[in-house]
């Protein structure tokens, strides 16, 4: 959506259905409280009702510290880090028009502080962007442009991202200060010739912000409006081609499935799709490279090893406070370490009601999670068997399968009685949502006819388990299929 607003005056509106607006925001909000509603501001602003609502635009402030920055909880001190959190802040707060004076008056006068005095070209640059949002005055005294290397052909591809991503702050400061960068156009319209139908759409839209910014001719950003032509869909939402054979989260729930049904996981055609995968993100912050490397560890390669004590040591990756944000989040992440191994403490967590389906089903996750990785002991003691009971009693309060089945797990795990009214009501929902075309052993997203889904897949599995039962017949999709 951001590219298609550089390169167009009236961008189109997306249309799309209340279902997938779910999904969109159920996914992003329990990938990330923070990143994940930055990734769905520019889908509010572009049309999509129900993404962005008055409890997020509170969560969000609740982010806020009392020297202005923004941070999840359990973030560390890097300063790089606080900007890049405020300024995804702040864009939530944009597309939902609330920014308010006080926004300029805390968090602007926080970033211009950080935009005089950093020193760091990027970091600069996320400053200055957050300053954008908020309409305030760029500093000139921010980082000066660094000078894009003449020849790309002759640097690695490591060298040449660390190009671009200079020469994006560059474009980012200098038009922001003046309006104008130095940016050679030849140069960028080269680049961009030969790199508009390969990067990522999140590198391509750096890669657009560089050569608008450096004047390149209009006829030189026709291969990107070609490209966004030929993956829009009818709703006017954009598919990534490369990655319909299957995101590495869902990979890494596949592998999970297949050790579950007693098969192999290790894969060399896959260890070397997702060394690809990750080849082709070099911007992929720690969240995104965990599930990367669990999966990889699950497909045999015994260099993720490395990757996966760094990532589980890292709160970006795995968070040290638990909300109802982020259970899902923090409950995939620590599984990742936990599988491999890797000792994670176990979270704080703050007592949050448990009077919605939302609440329920992150404390219910919280649980689980817990007792996943070895943690039993540490389950709060706000949360009990009773106070889940009504909800395992009855389904259809908690539509998700994975949610349902979470919580039941978490029910039992806190010594709820399995009596028959349970027992009915277990039985129901795992009978009705069990088996797709093709799969009969696997379960669906929940009880209106969706696709079998690999998330709840592992979740009824996982309390087929817990009940001592047999597992279904093993009939696991391939790795390679989404």
């Amino acid at each position: 959506m951001r590219i298609r607003r550089l390169l167009d005056s009236e961008p189109p509106q997306l249309s799309v259905s209340d279902d997938t607006a779910r999904f969109f925001r159920d996914e992003a909000v329990g990938a990330s409280p923070l990143w994940g509603r930055q990734w769905l501001a520019p889908l509010a602003e572009a049309g999509v009702g129900g993404l962005l609502n008055d409890e997020d635009i509170a969560e969000i402030r609740r982010m806020q510290s009392a020297d202005g920055y923004y941070a999840e909880a359990g973030a560390g001190a890097d300063e790089g880090y606080r900007v890049a959190a405020t300024v995804a802040a702040l864009e939530v707060l944009a597309a939902a028009d609330a920014v308010e004076d006080t926004d300029r008056r805390t968090a602007g006068a926080w970033l211009t502080r950080v935009a005089e005095g950093s020193g760091t070209l990027r970091i600069t640059a996320d400053a200055v962007r957050g300053l954008q949002i908020l309409g305030l005055a760029v500093p000139s005294s921010a980082a000066p442009a660094v000078t894009a290397p003449a020849d790309f052909g002759s640097l690695d591809d490591r060298a040449r991202y660390e190009a671009l991503l200079d020469a994006y702050s560059t474009a980012v400061i200098a038009r922001a200060q003046h309006g104008t960068a130095s940016l050679d156009p030849r140069v960028w319209g080269n680049v961009l010739q030969h790199n508009a139908g390969t990067l990522g759409f999140h590198d391509l839209y750096y890669l657009v912000v560089v050569a608008v910014a450096a004047g390149v001719p209009d006829a030189d950003l026709a291969p990107v409006r070609a490209r966004i032509a030929r993956e829009t869909l009818p709703d006017n939402s954009i598919r990534e081609s490369d990655t319909l054979s299957g995101s590495p989260e869902a990979t890494l729930f596949v592998l999970r499935l297949r050790g579950m049904a007693g098969e192999a996981t290790t894969d060399a055609g896959q260890v070397e799709a997702l060394k690809g995968a990750l080849a082709a993100q070099p911007s992929a912050g720690p969240a995104e490279r965990l599930p990367i490397a669990a999966a990889r560890r699950l497909a045999g390669d015994s260099d993720s090893a490395e990757d996966l004590r760094t990532l589980c040591a890292d709160h970006r990756a795995v968070p040290g406070a638990v909300t109802p944000d982020n259970a899902e989040w923090w409950s995939r992440a620590t599984l990742s370490c936990a599988e491999a191994g890797i000792p994670v403490a176990p979270p704080h967590a703050t007592a949050w009601p448990l009077d919605t389906p939302a609440g329920v089903t992150a404390a219910g996750t919280l649980v689980t999670g817990l007792a996943d990785n070895g943690h039993s002991g540490e389950i709060p003691t706000w949360v009990t068997a009773d106070s889940l009971r009504q909800w395992v009693a009855d389904p259809g309060r908690l539509p998700s399968t994975s949610a349902y089945v979470t919580t039941v797990r978490a029910y039992l795990l806190l010594g709820g009685s399995a009596d028959e009214k349970i027992r009915n009501s277990v039985t129901k929902v795992l009978t009705a949502r069990q088996g797709c075309a093709d799969l009969p052993g696997l379960y669906r997203a929940d009880g209106s006819g969706s696709g079998c889904d690999l998330k709840a897949t592992w979740a009824a599995w996982k309390l087929e388990l817990q009940l001592d039962n047999r597992l279904p017949a093993p009939s696991t999709p391939s790795a390679r299929q989404k």
